[in-house]
């Protein structure tokens, strides 16, 4: 008797019932070759027992051979014999667990299948199917409200059936349901595979969502479907019909435990989303929108604008005041009260106001940091000029005697239109500008000088031009090497002056180009210039702040409201040092005290920084003077585009990037960022010290400058993932001549590292094989080519062919790799060059002494899938389970913490950095490190680090680390195999396999680059 049947009998006789809670299991399915149990969270996985039976015959328990975890949901696996699929039958399966039992019926043989149903989600149901014979995989339809779909062959992963079944786990599907079954009212779903009909039910769309509107375009919230299941969903902007952007659910605490959703939060990045955008889940035209964004306070700045510009500021002051009062009433935080605002008509042009500017004042506050301060006077002083332009340099009662000493002989040398003044307590920065600004002459506009500033020649004259070039501007900020979105020649990061040139050279350059102001949400303080009408309208900076920071975007979005805007003075540069008057860990502590309180006064602010960084208005401008500035120095410039991601190719650009070189020899590296329209390219260059994020069409544009101006430009690729088939087309088209380094296998193998569903080597079938490890995606990012994924290799293989062979120079860094690519791709002259090794410094002899009890193995680095993550944890399992006296220690991560807690034999010390991997070693004391790579590794930098600090290595035999092994000894090699036993044994064993091991000595320098270039070319040939 069922529960059901038991509660309705019990009900019906007037019986008390109480329902039991949820077992551990969600659902139970069979499959081709097993028996599949998915457990509920927090779920006992060995209270559940299962029993199985064909026919009228008895029962038999089925042991429970697998437990795992895949996206969040623990399962059970038991094996089940092929013999039982073999003819017509029916198989009784019992599910025992805590408190009740279920039994199923399960039909097997031709004609028979099973399938499972997920769920919908945004208008897509997903499931797998599964012969129950020998039969191939049968095509699924969708069946809605008895109307049948066309025939959808199953070709998804699912890696909850990978074990056992023939198939491989290549049995899912996706069924997206028409629009009209969209429509909320409930309409009935099923699938039919064959013979056998799987019945969802009735759906209809069951939304629950709330929308946190921070700004006009940055939005979180929650959203899930209560008739679908706890899986990701989608979340789409639309904008007039078509979508502009989408983010996927994901995990949050709170609402774990309000609805009992493991992913229901989203939230989109900032400056993705417009006023005027719909919020939808579901396909775009049938999907059902969750909200709608519109602008205020752009039109309320707008409106204040209006105001402003055609009158004097103080016939509209009053007027303007009120609407920021209502705005803040309105909108901001503690709001509540309606603002009712007109769209403001199109502005009209303004035209240069030809004025001369006002006379003005440079506050200079002052607390210690002798030596900035004493090169930011020299580069005032000869800016001041009576009438003009003066400075108050007032000393925040500094405790530095020093200090004080060189300020009272610079008072005692008389300076025209300086006066040197001394607080007679510490006000901190606010304190000590707002005395000086209580101090300014009627009319006479300010300029807020930092101390650890270097100010170019007529910075101030050029500062004051531009504030005054036109009505309604509030301030002016120089750009600068430390100035966040005015950075240059890269923002908002800070640098150091571009190639150690001086404040001059640079600001010459930037005026050279004649670029105009550009209006900018906020000033900058290190450096601002004030327009006194609008610091009478905004008043001075707003003690609130404490110390320091923020103060000043305080001030500026204030004059915001109130009409004015702010600009960059892009013919202007001021070299800035930061963070001179506060330590490290006092900066940031009360950097993110005051941003947090900017945000909760102005909502809208990070998003329209947010924004500006993303349009970067001021790009073309650093991109024309970076070209100029390094087209006088550099006379070649080899660019090595990479992936970004770090690890070996990472490694491999820096330690090039380190070769001793001429010195007009720049060393470039390029790497995406972002996805889509969004991506763009991060250009770092070594001597220069510099990094600049370009788009596409700007890198082009730099280096056919550079090229046009004599710089003979080289690249070097290290990696195609990231970048769309366009751009790859045009930087390797020929112009320039390049060469290609094969760090891995990304170029036939679109995972990368040649490993499969199994996570171990693939053995490289052919290409129509490899896309069965493709067809559901895979984790890298090709960029436009993404869509080849799912389809035949063809297309993406001939953009790599064409690249590859188009190469001058194609290097590999063992032999092995070189012998690959010949094999799959026939490529000829590969360079097999290792990479420029050099050891990191002498080494302390430890102490050799033989060792007996339990073997100690140390792996070192991130042992991930490719890195042999799963064989390292079936070892260790087996290692506890057969009590043999070894124990593992990954110096390093791995791929999932939580399936290592608990074992015994195998310990994590976590992420290091490498300098520390001596001394972690020397703690670890292993007998040996054994490289648990299940792939063909083509280098293996942690080979060398290994060796350098004075341990022998294991490794399994395929790869580089093999060929290095012996030709260099070192080591031992292992059966390049997934057997545990096998390699149970041998990692025991190799301890006394290793006692007369010699562990060979890296170079003690590194070559020069030119020797490196120049053993390419003796090794490779022109293709």
């Amino acid at each position: 008797m069922t529960i059901l049947k038991r509660a309705r009998r019990l009900a019906e006789t007037g019986r008390q019932w109480f329902v039991p809670p949820p077992g551990p299991v969600a659902w139970t399915r069979a499959y081709n070759c097993g028996i599949l149990v998915a457990l509920n969270p927090e779920a006992d996985p060995d209270a559940v027992e299962l029993a199985l039976a064909r026919g009228s015959e008895r029962e038999h328990a089925l042991p429970v051979d697998r437990r795992f975890v895949e996206d969040g949901t623990a399962y059970l696996h038991a094996a089940l014999d092929p013999a039982l699929l073999a003819g017509p039958a029916t198989l009784r399966l019992t599910v025992t667990e805590p408190g009740r039992a279920d039994q199923q019926r399960i039909a097997v043989g031709p004609g028979c299948h099973a399938v499972h149903l997920d769920g919908v989600v945004g208008g897509v149901l997903t499931g797998w199917v599964s012969s129950l014979s020998a039969e191939p995989l049968p095509a699924v339809h969708l069946v809605v409200d008895g109307l049948e779909g066309e025939p959808v062959r199953p070709g998804l992963y699912r890696p909850e059936l990978r074990f056992g079944g023939r198939e491989g786990g290549w049995n899912g599907f996706r069924l997206s349901l028409p629009a009209w079954a969209l429509d909320g009212r409930p309409h009935g779903i099923a699938v039919r595979a064959g013979d056998t009909v799987a019945d969802l039910g009735a759906y209809a769309p069951r939304l629950r969502s709330s929308l946190h509107v921070e700004a006009p375009s940055r939005v979180t919230g929650w959203v899930f479907d209560a008739a679908g299941p706890d899986r990701p969903s989608t979340v789409r902007a639309v904008r007039d019909g078509e979508e502009v952007a989408q983010v996927e659910t994901h995990p949050r605490a709170d609402l774990l435990e309000l609805f009992g959703r493991h992913s229901a939060a989203f939230a989109f990045p900032p400056g993705a989303l417009t006023p005027g955008t719909d919020l939808a889940v579901g396909p775009v035209g049938a999907g059902e929108v969750i909200g709608h964004l519109r602008g205020t306070i752009e039109l309320a700045r707008a409106e204040a604008r209006a105001l402003l510009l055609p009158n004097d500021p103080a016939a509209t002051r009053d007027e303007r005041l009120a609407l920021r009062e209502r705005l803040v009433a309105a909108i901001r935080p503690g709001g509540g009260a309606r603002l009712v605002l007109a769209e403001p008509a199109a502005p009209e042009p303004v035209p240069e106001s030809g004025r001369t500017p006002p006379p003005a004042c440079a506050i200079v506050p002052v607390y210690n940091g002798l030596s900035d301060l004493e090169a930011c006077l020299a580069s005032l002083l000869p800016q001041l000029a009576p009438g003009r332009m003066r400075a108050l340099v007032i000393d925040d009662a500094s405790p530095d005697p020093a200090v004080t000493r060189a300020l009272d002989d610079l008072a005692a040398a008389g300076h025209p239109a300086l006066t040197v003044l001394r607080n007679r307590e510490n006000l901190g920065f606010i304190g000590t500008v707002n005395g000086g600004l209580a101090l300014l002459e009627p009319g006479e506009d300010c300029v807020l000088v930092n101390a650890d500033t270097v100010l170019a020649p007529r910075a101030l004259e050029k500062l004051a031009r531009a504030c005054h070039r036109r009505p309604g501007i509030a301030s002016a900020t120089p750009l600068s090497n430390n100035a966040t979105i005015l950075g240059f020649p890269g923002m908002p990061e800070a640098q150091g002056p571009l190639l150690g040139l001086p404040p001059a050279a640079i600001d010459a350059a930037l005026e050279a180009a004649g670029f105009g102001a550009v209006t900018i949400p906020t000033g900058v303080g290190f450096c601002l210039y004030l327009n006194r009408q609008a610091l009478d309208e905004v008043g001075a900076l707003s003690p609130e702040w404490g110390r320091g920071y923020c103060e000043e975007v305080d001030w500026c979005l204030k004059a915001r409201d109130l009409g004015w805007i702010h600009v960059a003075a892009t013919d202007a540069y001021v070299e800035h040092e930061g963070s001179v008057s506060f330590g490290k860990s006092e900066r940031l502590a009360i950097l993110e005290r005051n941003h947090d309180r900017l945000l909760a006064l102005y909502p809208e602010y990070q998003d329209e920084v947010d924004a500006f960084i993303a349009a970067d208005p001021l790009r073309p401008l650093r991109t024309a003077v970076l070209g100029t500035l390094l087209a006088e120095r550099v006379r070649r410039l080899t660019l090595h585009v990479g992936h970004g991601f770090g690890g070996g190719a990472g490694r491999y650009i820096d330690q090039v990037s380190g070769l001793a070189r001429a010195g007009d020899h720049e060393i470039g590296s390029l790497a995406p960022t972002g996805r889509g329209p969004a991506r763009r390219l991060i250009l770092a260059l070594h001597a220069a010290a510099a990094s600049v994020t370009l788009r596409p069409d700007e890198l082009l544009g730099l280096l056919e400058a550079l090229e046009a101006r004599g710089v003979a430009v080289d690249l070097h690729l290290n990696a195609r993932i990231g970048y769309d088939a366009a751009l790859l087309d045009r930087l390797f088209s020929g112009r320039w001549p390049y060469a290609v380094t094969l760090h891995d296998y990304q170029w036939y193998c679109p995972k990368v590292h040649l490993v499969d569903g199994r996570n171990f080597y693939c053995e490289e079938p052919p290409a129509d094989i490899c896309r069965q490890c493709t067809v559901s995606g895979v984790a890298y990012d090709y960029a436009d080519q993404n869509a080849l994924m799912g389809g035949g290799l063809d297309g993406w293989l001939a953009t790599n062919e064409r690249i590859l062979r188009g190469a001058r120079r194609l290097v590999a860094p063992s032999r092995d790799t070189a012998e690959r690519y010949a094999r799959r791709l026939g490529l000829t002259g590969i360079a097999v060059v290792p990479h420029p090794d050099a050891a990191p410094g002498p080494i302390a002899e430890r102490a050799r002494r033989p060792r007996t009890g339990a073997v100690r193995v140390a792996l070192v680095g991130g042992i991930g899938a490719h890195k042999g993550f799963e064989l390292v944890v079936a070892l260790a399992e087996r290692a506890a389970r057969e009590r043999r006296p070894i124990a593992f220690t990954v110096i390093g991560s791995v791929a999932d913490l939580t399936r290592v807690e608990g074992l015994g034999t195998l310990a994590v010390t976590g992420s290091y950095r490498p300098e520390e991997l001596p001394h972690l070693l020397a703690d670890v004391d292993p007998d040996y490190v054994f490289l648990s790579s299940v792939w063909p590794e083509t280098y293996s930098y942690v080979l060398s680090e290994v060796w350098a600090a004075g341990y022998k290595v294991v490794a399994l035999d395929a790869g580089a680390p093999a060929e290095r092994i012996r030709a260099q000894g070192g080591g031992l090699l292992l059966p390049f195999t997934r057997d545990t036993a096998i390699l149970l044994d041998a990692l025991v064993e190799a301890r006394s396999r290793l006692a007369e091991v010699a562990i060979p000595s890296l170079p003690a320098e590194a070559p020069s680059l030119a020797a490196y270039e120049a053993a390419i070319a003796a090794e490779g040939s022109d293709l």
